[in-house]
Protein backbone atom coordinates (compact mmCIF):
# COMPACT_ATOMS: atom_id res chain seq x y z
CA UNK A 1 0.00 0.00 0.00
CA UNK A 2 1.36 3.06 -0.54
CA UNK A 3 1.07 6.09 1.18
CA UNK A 4 2.53 9.32 0.07
CA UNK A 5 2.30 12.52 2.23
CA UNK A 6 4.60 14.69 0.38
CA UNK A 7 6.00 16.24 3.48
CA UNK A 8 8.94 18.22 3.30
CA UNK A 9 11.27 17.20 6.44
CA UNK A 10 11.74 20.94 7.57
CA UNK A 11 8.19 22.03 7.40
CA UNK A 12 6.30 23.83 5.08
CA UNK A 13 8.81 25.96 2.39
CA UNK A 14 8.29 29.43 2.77
CA UNK A 15 9.03 30.29 -1.32
CA UNK A 16 7.37 28.29 -4.01
CA UNK A 17 8.42 29.28 -7.86
CA UNK A 18 5.54 31.73 -8.70
CA UNK A 19 6.47 35.41 -9.52
CA UNK A 20 7.36 37.77 -7.27
CA UNK A 21 4.54 40.24 -8.52
CA UNK A 22 1.93 37.66 -7.53
CA UNK A 23 3.65 37.22 -4.00
CA UNK A 24 4.07 41.17 -3.61
CA UNK A 25 0.28 41.86 -4.72
CA UNK A 26 -0.97 38.55 -1.97
CA UNK A 27 1.04 40.52 0.29
CA UNK A 28 -0.15 44.13 -0.45
CA UNK A 29 -3.84 42.66 -0.44
CA UNK A 30 -3.92 40.86 3.26
CA UNK A 31 -1.85 43.75 4.63
CA UNK A 32 -4.61 46.19 3.36
CA UNK A 33 -7.13 43.94 4.71
CA UNK A 34 -5.76 43.59 8.11
CA UNK A 35 -5.50 47.36 8.01
CA UNK A 36 -9.08 47.84 6.68
CA UNK A 37 -10.14 45.17 9.51
CA UNK A 38 -11.67 42.61 6.87
CA UNK A 39 -10.10 40.63 10.02
CA UNK A 40 -8.11 41.07 13.05
CA UNK A 41 -5.18 38.75 11.25
CA UNK A 42 -4.66 35.67 8.47
CA UNK A 43 -3.26 32.45 7.30
CA UNK A 44 -2.84 31.81 3.90
CA UNK A 45 -1.44 29.06 1.63
CA UNK A 46 -0.61 27.41 -1.55
CA UNK A 47 0.78 24.45 -2.71
CA UNK A 48 0.80 23.15 -5.98
CA UNK A 49 2.14 19.40 -7.18
CA UNK A 50 5.03 19.89 -9.75
CA UNK A 51 5.30 15.98 -10.76
CA UNK A 52 7.94 14.97 -7.97
CA UNK A 53 6.35 16.47 -4.89
CA UNK A 54 4.40 20.23 -3.57
CA UNK A 55 6.20 23.46 -3.82
CA UNK A 56 4.29 25.58 -0.89
CA UNK A 57 4.35 29.52 0.05
CA UNK A 58 2.59 30.05 3.47
CA UNK A 59 2.64 33.24 5.08
CA UNK A 60 0.50 34.94 8.30
CA UNK A 61 -0.41 38.01 8.98
CA UNK A 62 -1.87 40.46 11.64
CA UNK A 63 -3.23 39.81 15.14
CA UNK A 64 -4.27 36.64 16.85
CA UNK A 65 -6.29 38.70 19.30
CA UNK A 66 -7.26 42.25 19.36
CA UNK A 67 -9.33 42.14 22.75
CA UNK A 68 -8.23 42.24 25.63
CA UNK A 69 -4.90 41.92 24.68
CA UNK A 70 -3.58 42.45 21.67
CA UNK A 71 -1.51 39.74 20.08
CA UNK A 72 0.70 39.03 17.21
CA UNK A 73 -0.23 35.37 14.80
CA UNK A 74 2.36 32.94 14.82
CA UNK A 75 2.84 30.10 12.54
CA UNK A 76 2.38 27.46 15.33
CA UNK A 77 -1.49 29.27 16.02
CA UNK A 78 -4.09 27.13 16.07
CA UNK A 79 -7.40 28.03 14.02
CA UNK A 80 -11.56 27.35 14.87
CA UNK A 81 -11.71 25.80 11.98
CA UNK A 82 -15.91 25.61 12.04
CA UNK A 83 -17.31 23.73 8.78
CA UNK A 84 -14.12 22.37 7.95
CA UNK A 85 -15.38 19.51 10.64
CA UNK A 86 -18.07 19.06 7.85
CA UNK A 87 -15.58 17.29 5.15
CA UNK A 88 -12.57 16.49 6.91
CA UNK A 89 -13.84 15.23 10.39
CA UNK A 90 -17.55 13.96 9.78
CA UNK A 91 -16.95 12.56 6.13
CA UNK A 92 -13.80 10.91 6.32
CA UNK A 93 -15.02 8.89 8.78
CA UNK A 94 -17.70 7.91 7.20
CA UNK A 95 -16.40 6.86 4.45
CA UNK A 96 -14.29 4.77 6.99
CA UNK A 97 -17.60 3.08 7.66
CA UNK A 98 -18.43 2.40 4.24
CA UNK A 99 -15.04 0.88 3.63
CA UNK A 100 -16.27 -1.75 6.61
CA UNK A 101 -19.69 -1.99 5.25
CA UNK A 102 -20.95 -1.12 8.48
CA UNK A 103 -23.21 1.19 6.65
CA UNK A 104 -23.93 2.31 3.15
CA UNK A 105 -25.03 5.61 1.53
CA UNK A 106 -28.87 4.38 1.04
CA UNK A 107 -29.24 3.78 4.75
CA UNK A 108 -32.05 5.77 6.35
CA UNK A 109 -32.28 7.41 9.58
CA UNK A 110 -35.07 5.42 10.50
CA UNK A 111 -32.51 2.46 10.44
CA UNK A 112 -30.90 4.41 13.46
CA UNK A 113 -33.47 6.33 15.58
CA UNK A 114 -36.71 4.03 16.41
CA UNK A 115 -37.86 7.17 17.61
CA UNK A 116 -37.15 8.77 14.57
CA UNK A 117 -40.68 10.77 12.71
CA UNK A 118 -42.11 9.71 10.05
CA UNK A 119 -41.35 12.36 7.60
CA UNK A 120 -37.72 12.01 8.31
CA UNK A 121 -37.79 7.91 8.91
CA UNK A 122 -36.25 7.42 4.84
CA UNK A 123 -34.00 10.28 5.02
CA UNK A 124 -30.66 9.04 3.46
CA UNK A 125 -27.16 9.09 4.73
CA UNK A 126 -26.32 10.44 1.48
CA UNK A 127 -29.02 13.02 1.58
CA UNK A 128 -27.61 14.13 4.62
CA UNK A 129 -24.50 14.43 3.48
CA UNK A 130 -24.89 16.44 0.79
CA UNK A 131 -27.51 19.08 1.91
CA UNK A 132 -30.70 17.81 0.72
CA UNK A 133 -32.58 16.32 3.66
CA UNK A 134 -34.91 19.11 3.52
CA UNK A 135 -33.93 19.90 7.24
CA UNK A 136 -33.01 23.55 8.36
CA UNK A 137 -30.16 25.06 7.82
CA UNK A 138 -29.51 26.36 11.24
CA UNK A 139 -30.84 26.40 15.06
CA UNK A 140 -30.00 28.09 18.16
CA UNK A 141 -30.32 24.98 19.97
CA UNK A 142 -28.06 26.42 23.01
CA UNK A 143 -30.56 28.61 24.53
CA UNK A 144 -32.70 26.00 25.63
CA UNK A 145 -29.91 23.58 26.37
CA UNK A 146 -27.98 25.72 28.45
CA UNK A 147 -31.35 24.97 31.25
CA UNK A 148 -30.10 21.23 31.14
CA UNK A 149 -27.21 19.84 33.12
CA UNK A 150 -24.52 18.93 30.26
CA UNK A 151 -24.70 15.38 30.09
CA UNK A 152 -28.69 15.63 28.92
CA UNK A 153 -27.38 17.73 26.02
CA UNK A 154 -27.02 15.55 23.43
CA UNK A 155 -30.15 13.64 23.61
CA UNK A 156 -31.84 16.09 23.94
CA UNK A 157 -30.44 18.04 20.76
CA UNK A 158 -30.84 14.55 18.78
CA UNK A 159 -34.34 14.75 19.66
CA UNK A 160 -35.02 18.34 18.61
CA UNK A 161 -33.36 17.89 15.72
CA UNK A 162 -35.58 14.72 14.82
CA UNK A 163 -39.22 16.67 15.84
CA UNK A 164 -38.23 19.64 13.44
CA UNK A 165 -40.55 20.62 10.59
CA UNK A 166 -38.79 20.06 7.51
CA UNK A 167 -38.52 22.91 5.00
CA UNK A 168 -38.92 20.88 1.68
CA UNK A 169 -39.32 17.14 1.23
CA UNK A 170 -36.23 14.84 1.78
CA UNK A 171 -33.80 14.53 -1.89
CA UNK A 172 -35.25 17.74 -3.79
CA UNK A 173 -33.82 20.77 -2.81
CA UNK A 174 -30.76 21.43 -1.84
CA UNK A 175 -29.74 23.59 0.92
CA UNK A 176 -26.84 23.98 3.46
CA UNK A 177 -27.99 22.54 6.83
CA UNK A 178 -25.62 22.31 10.02
CA UNK A 179 -28.15 20.28 11.26
CA UNK A 180 -27.92 17.71 8.77
CA UNK A 181 -24.51 17.05 10.29
CA UNK A 182 -24.78 16.73 13.67
CA UNK A 183 -27.46 14.07 12.58
CA UNK A 184 -24.71 12.59 10.62
CA UNK A 185 -22.24 12.74 14.24
CA UNK A 186 -24.75 11.63 16.00
CA UNK A 187 -25.09 8.54 13.95
CA UNK A 188 -21.28 7.77 13.99
CA UNK A 189 -20.80 7.93 17.69
CA UNK A 190 -24.05 5.30 17.63
CA UNK A 191 -22.41 2.98 15.54
CA UNK A 192 -19.19 2.96 17.00
CA UNK A 193 -19.44 3.77 20.27
CA UNK A 194 -16.95 6.26 20.22
CA UNK A 195 -16.59 9.99 20.00
CA UNK A 196 -15.78 12.14 16.83
CA UNK A 197 -12.66 13.38 18.84
CA UNK A 198 -11.18 10.09 19.36
CA UNK A 199 -12.26 8.48 15.54
CA UNK A 200 -10.85 11.25 13.58
CA UNK A 201 -7.49 11.13 16.07
CA UNK A 202 -7.48 7.42 15.88
CA UNK A 203 -8.41 6.42 12.19
CA UNK A 204 -8.10 9.86 9.95
CA UNK A 205 -5.10 12.02 11.31
CA UNK A 206 -2.45 9.46 13.06
CA UNK A 207 -2.27 7.42 10.45
CA UNK A 208 -1.24 10.95 8.21
CA UNK A 209 0.65 12.08 11.32
CA UNK A 210 -1.06 15.09 11.49
CA UNK A 211 -2.84 14.29 14.96
CA UNK A 212 -0.94 16.86 16.36
CA UNK A 213 -1.75 19.28 13.76
CA UNK A 214 -5.52 18.57 13.95
CA UNK A 215 -7.86 18.21 16.67
CA UNK A 216 -11.14 18.84 18.62
CA UNK A 217 -10.12 21.17 21.10
CA UNK A 218 -13.36 20.41 22.79
CA UNK A 219 -13.97 23.00 26.00
CA UNK A 220 -10.80 22.87 27.04
CA UNK A 221 -8.20 24.09 25.01
CA UNK A 222 -4.75 21.83 25.54
CA UNK A 223 -1.66 23.38 27.05
CA UNK A 224 1.42 24.43 25.98
CA UNK A 225 -0.31 25.42 22.59
CA UNK A 226 -1.08 29.35 21.19
CA UNK A 227 -4.95 29.64 19.80
CA UNK A 228 -6.94 32.38 17.55
CA UNK A 229 -9.41 34.03 19.22
CA UNK A 230 -12.82 34.33 18.11
CA UNK A 231 -15.37 35.65 19.93
CA UNK A 232 -17.33 36.35 23.67
CA UNK A 233 -19.03 33.84 24.56
CA UNK A 234 -22.94 34.67 25.20
CA UNK A 235 -23.44 32.71 28.25
CA UNK A 236 -19.80 32.23 30.10
CA UNK A 237 -18.67 36.25 28.66
CA UNK A 238 -15.25 35.11 28.18
CA UNK A 239 -13.25 35.77 25.32
CA UNK A 240 -13.19 32.39 23.40
CA UNK A 241 -9.99 31.16 22.53
CA UNK A 242 -9.35 27.71 22.38
CA UNK A 243 -13.03 26.68 22.69
CA UNK A 244 -15.44 26.35 19.78
CA UNK A 245 -16.81 29.40 18.55
CA UNK A 246 -20.02 27.34 17.31
CA UNK A 247 -22.53 27.61 20.39
CA UNK A 248 -24.32 25.21 19.41
CA UNK A 249 -21.20 22.53 19.53
CA UNK A 250 -19.81 24.38 22.47
CA UNK A 251 -23.08 23.76 24.98
CA UNK A 252 -22.70 19.79 24.37
CA UNK A 253 -19.07 19.88 24.86
CA UNK A 254 -17.46 20.77 22.11
CA UNK A 255 -17.13 18.06 19.79
CA UNK A 256 -19.66 17.87 16.68
CA UNK A 257 -20.36 16.57 13.45
CA UNK A 258 -20.48 19.93 11.69
CA UNK A 259 -18.47 21.92 14.51
CA UNK A 260 -15.40 21.94 16.41
CA UNK A 261 -12.30 20.63 14.73
CA UNK A 262 -9.13 23.45 15.16
CA UNK A 263 -5.75 23.35 13.17
CA UNK A 264 -2.80 25.19 12.40
CA UNK A 265 -2.35 26.02 8.82
CA UNK A 266 0.06 23.35 8.16
CA UNK A 267 -1.97 20.64 8.66
CA UNK A 268 -5.03 21.76 6.72
CA UNK A 269 -2.81 22.31 3.53
CA UNK A 270 -1.20 18.90 4.38
CA UNK A 271 -4.81 17.31 4.50
CA UNK A 272 -5.67 18.50 1.60
CA UNK A 273 -2.41 17.35 -0.66
CA UNK A 274 -3.46 13.54 0.77
CA UNK A 275 -7.09 14.65 -0.29
CA UNK A 276 -5.72 15.50 -3.88
CA UNK A 277 -3.11 12.65 -3.78
CA UNK A 278 -5.80 10.17 -3.61
CA UNK A 279 -7.80 11.91 -5.92
CA UNK A 280 -4.89 11.54 -8.74
CA UNK A 281 -4.07 7.77 -7.40
CA UNK A 282 -1.08 8.85 -6.14
CA UNK A 283 -1.10 7.40 -2.47
CA UNK A 284 -3.71 6.05 -0.10
CA UNK A 285 -5.31 6.21 3.11
CA UNK A 286 -5.46 3.08 5.29
CA UNK A 287 -9.24 4.08 6.21
CA UNK A 288 -10.87 4.46 2.72
CA UNK A 289 -10.44 3.62 -0.74
CA UNK A 290 -9.22 5.95 -3.38
CA UNK A 291 -12.41 4.99 -5.21
CA UNK A 292 -14.71 6.23 -2.48
CA UNK A 293 -13.33 9.43 -2.09
CA UNK A 294 -13.67 10.41 -5.56
CA UNK A 295 -17.47 9.23 -5.69
CA UNK A 296 -18.00 11.49 -2.36
CA UNK A 297 -15.83 14.06 -4.42
CA UNK A 298 -18.69 13.98 -7.20
CA UNK A 299 -21.07 16.58 -7.28
CA UNK A 300 -24.58 15.63 -6.88
CA UNK A 301 -26.62 16.08 -9.79
CA UNK A 302 -28.54 19.19 -9.71
CA UNK A 303 -26.46 20.53 -6.76
CA UNK A 304 -23.22 23.00 -6.30
CA UNK A 305 -22.42 20.57 -3.75
CA UNK A 306 -20.85 17.06 -3.70
CA UNK A 307 -21.35 14.57 -0.29
CA UNK A 308 -19.68 16.80 2.04
CA UNK A 309 -17.65 19.39 -0.21
CA UNK A 310 -18.17 22.51 -1.76
CA UNK A 311 -17.86 23.28 -5.71
CA UNK A 312 -17.26 26.52 -7.19
CA UNK A 313 -20.46 28.21 -8.24
CA UNK A 314 -21.38 29.49 -12.15
CA UNK A 315 -21.38 32.92 -10.37
CA UNK A 316 -20.52 35.03 -7.53
CA UNK A 317 -18.47 31.92 -5.96
CA UNK A 318 -16.11 32.91 -3.10
CA UNK A 319 -13.73 30.90 -4.81
CA UNK A 320 -13.40 33.19 -7.60
CA UNK A 321 -13.24 32.66 -11.13
CA UNK A 322 -9.98 30.88 -11.94
CA UNK A 323 -10.73 27.84 -10.13
CA UNK A 324 -11.36 24.52 -12.79
CA UNK A 325 -14.93 23.53 -12.57
CA UNK A 326 -14.25 19.86 -11.00
CA UNK A 327 -12.64 22.09 -7.75
CA UNK A 328 -13.76 21.12 -4.31
CA UNK A 329 -13.37 22.89 -1.23
CA UNK A 330 -15.58 25.09 1.78
CA UNK A 331 -16.12 27.61 4.01
CA UNK A 332 -15.92 28.23 7.67
CA UNK A 333 -18.23 30.71 9.51
CA UNK A 334 -15.06 31.99 11.59
CA UNK A 335 -13.34 33.28 8.30
CA UNK A 336 -12.02 30.41 6.89
CA UNK A 337 -12.03 28.27 3.78
CA UNK A 338 -9.99 25.82 1.38
CA UNK A 339 -10.09 24.99 -2.25
CA UNK A 340 -8.74 21.77 -3.94
CA UNK A 341 -7.98 22.15 -7.69
CA UNK A 342 -7.60 18.26 -9.26
CA UNK A 343 -6.86 20.04 -12.54
CA UNK A 344 -4.09 22.56 -11.94
CA UNK A 345 -3.58 20.18 -8.96
CA UNK A 346 -2.67 22.74 -6.50
CA UNK A 347 -4.40 23.95 -2.85
CA UNK A 348 -5.66 26.99 -1.78
CA UNK A 349 -6.17 28.22 2.12
CA UNK A 350 -7.29 30.90 3.85
CA UNK A 351 -7.84 30.87 7.52
CA UNK A 352 -8.84 33.78 9.61
CA UNK A 353 -10.64 34.90 12.83
CA UNK A 354 -12.86 37.64 11.09
CA UNK A 355 -15.15 36.67 13.62
CA UNK A 356 -12.98 38.71 16.49
CA UNK A 357 -14.01 40.76 18.42
CA UNK A 358 -17.45 39.85 16.93
CA UNK A 359 -19.35 38.33 14.55
CA UNK A 360 -20.92 41.29 12.57
CA UNK A 361 -18.08 41.92 10.67
CA UNK A 362 -19.02 40.14 6.66
CA UNK A 363 -16.07 42.23 4.58
CA UNK A 364 -14.47 39.09 4.48
CA UNK A 365 -17.67 38.15 1.83
CA UNK A 366 -16.17 40.67 -0.70
CA UNK A 367 -12.42 39.99 0.09
CA UNK A 368 -12.78 36.07 -0.63
CA UNK A 369 -13.17 36.33 -4.41
CA UNK A 370 -10.44 38.76 -4.51
CA UNK A 371 -7.96 36.82 -2.68
CA UNK A 372 -8.66 33.63 -4.98
CA UNK A 373 -8.65 35.61 -8.07
CA UNK A 374 -5.32 37.09 -6.79
CA UNK A 375 -3.58 33.71 -6.46
CA UNK A 376 -5.08 32.01 -8.82
CA UNK A 377 -4.82 34.28 -11.87
CA UNK A 378 -2.58 32.63 -14.14
CA UNK A 379 -2.04 29.47 -12.47
CA UNK A 380 -1.29 26.64 -14.74
CA UNK A 381 -0.83 22.78 -14.20
CA UNK A 382 2.92 22.69 -13.78
CA UNK A 383 3.33 18.79 -15.56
Amino acid sequence: MLFLRSVDKKGLREKLKVNEERISRLDNLLITAVNNNVFPGAAVGFSQWTGRGYERWTKHYGYSQLVPVKKTLKKTDFFDLASFTKPLVTVLILLSLFEKKRVYFDTTLGEFFSFCPGDKYKITLKELMSHCSGLPAHREYFNELLNFPEKERKKILLNKILEEKLDTDPGTIHCYSDLGFMLLGFIIEKITGEGLDTLAEKIIYTPLKLQKDLFFAGINKKKGMGYVSTEKCLWAREMLCGKVHDDNCRVIGGVAGHAGLFGTLQGVILLCEQLLNQWQERGQHPAYANSLLRLILTRVEGSTWTMGFDTPSQQGSSSGIFFSKGSVGHLGFTGTSFWIDPVKECIAVLLTNRVHPNRDNEKIRQFRPLFHDTLMKGIKKRV
